[in-house]
């Protein structure tokens, strides 16, 4: 997991076009209501429909071999031109859980750099049954795989 994460932090989305299917690693910081975490991250996004985003995630940190898992779907409400912001819900399954689903708001914000596929990328989440539980990852990803 270290040398993943030492061999470049990545994650989230193209910086030149995002209305097509992509695949994306990326690497930075888990912070929440516990000590921040390194986290490494495997993400992949269908298509734009009526400018909604299904998407999963498997994420790891230092804690577990066994990634957790996020599923959702995110609308497009934000686009400067220069960042981008989405809003949605979803599921988070837990490895510490036997990957119970629980269900998540999410929101990501993302800003592309000048270095070519490569972006920033915040992405907030928030337990609404679970006392509000919430969550921000801070990260720095590349796009590995781009289909129109």
């Amino acid at each position: 997991m270290r040398a993943l994460l030492g061999a470049g932090l990545l994650v989230v989305v193209c910086g030149t076009d995002v209305q097509a299917q992509l695949l994306t690693i990326g690497g930075g910081v888990l912070v929440s209501n516990r000590p921040l975490e390194p986290v490494a991250e495997i993400h992949a996004e269908t298509p734009p429909f009526l400018e909604t985003r299904a998407y999963g995630t498997l994420s790891w940190t230092d804690d577990s071999w066994a990634p957790t898992v996020i599923t959702a779907a995110e609308r497009q409400v934000l686009n400067t031109g220069v960042t981008m912001t989405g809003l949605g819900a979803g599921l988070l399954w837990l490895d510490a859980n036997d990957y119970r689903p629980y269900p998540i708001l999410v929101s990501s914000t993302v800003i592309p750099l000048p270095v070519p596929r490569t972006s920033v990328v915040a992405i907030g989440s928030t337990q609404p049954f679970q006392d509000f539980e919430w969550s921000l990852v801070l990260k720095v990803g590349v796009t590995l795989w781009f289909r129109r």
